[in-house]
């Protein structure tokens, strides 16, 4: 097969596992009509359908079932060389990481950095969990890094390091004190920041707040982290993050007096064997001490 071609059978597979176009999206990284696109394609290149509908679903016709189980078995040799590969002699190729943004920014970055030979490519990007989870799935990343377990084969977890979670306010503003002053306070908010707000209410209060009052919005946690430094918002996000130095000088973390700490976990992801791999041990390796965060006595 030409280059397109592999890269069109790989849709094809992941499509054809998943179920259907939408739920394979995710995963691929891809949005449904640029899959649309390439299964039209691929099904124009074999010369005939490989799908027929059934309801929303879609099914595979006899030609698609011998193509999807010839094409997983090319994926999984593709895998098993990559892997040999990789063993043989990891300076071959990169050392390829998809990382959520604010633990992979602050503190897996520096660590890497910092312990990496000096001759290893290393290819970082960052996203939200379900980019990270498409990334290690498709093969765009050998290993990633997110705050959530991951149970669906064949991708695997394994806790990586603690975070700890903070509420943080800018330097002038009023520390809120309890729940109800907390529920009154406007909050700079980001993508996915219901995980990370959601496990700080209930680890430090035990429960949710009523209602929650949004001022700032914004995709990246940092961006938000300019609102609140300015003083539009408070914001719940990773200790690593508020300690930076671009807002350490002009935010304060507010700890509520006699009340629990919230650590989250930090989870690696992998397929197959890569969790048991070099690169595996050497990112262990790289985050030392600072797998647990500062402070919070664990």
């Amino acid at each position: 097969m030409r280059h397109a071609d592999l890269r069109r059978a790989a849709v094809f597979h992941a499509v054809a596992a998943a179920g259907g176009i939408a739920a394979a999206s995710p995963r691929l990284g891809k949005s449904p009509p640029a899959i649309h696109h390439d299964l039209k394609r691929f099904e124009a290149e074999i010369g005939r359908p490989l799908f027929e509908r059934a309801g929303r679903a879609l099914r595979l016709t006899p030609a698609g079932q011998a193509l999807f189980e010839s094409v997983g078995r090319a994926l999984d040799e593709l895998e098993r060389t990559r892997w040999r590969l990789s063993q043989e002699d990891p300076t071959l190729r990169p050392l390829r990481i998809a990382t959520v943004s604010a633990f992979g920014r602050y503190r897996l970055a520096p660590a890497l950095l910092a312990g990496l030979p000096a001759d290893r490519p290393l290819e970082l990007t960052f996203g939200t969990h379900e980019a990270v989870l498409a990334a290690v799935s498709s093969g765009a990343a050998d290993l990633g890094v997110t705050y959530r377990p991951v149970t669906a084969a064949p991708v695997q977890s394994r806790p990586l390091a603690q975070e700890e979670i903070v509420l943080a306010v800018a330097k002038q503003a009023r520390a809120p004190e309890n729940l109800d002053v907390i529920t009154a306070t406007a909050f700079a908010t980001y993508d996915e920041y219901e995980f990370v707000f959601g496990h700080w209410f209930e680890t430090v209060f035990g429960r949710q707040p009523d209602s929650l009052r949004r001022l700032d919005h914004t995709g990246e946690i940092e961006e938000a982290m300019e609102s609140c430094a300015a003083g539009r918002g408070a914001i719940i996000a990773p200790l690593d993050l508020v300690a930076a130095p671009s807002w350490r000088e002009r935010v304060r973390v507010i700890r509520p007096l006699g009340l629990p700490l919230c650590v989250n976990t930090l989870h690696l992801l992998g397929l197959g064997a890569a969790l048991a791999s070099a690169d595996a041990d050497m990112i262990r390796s790289a985050l030392g001490d600072s797998a647990r965060p500062e402070g919070t006595g664990r």
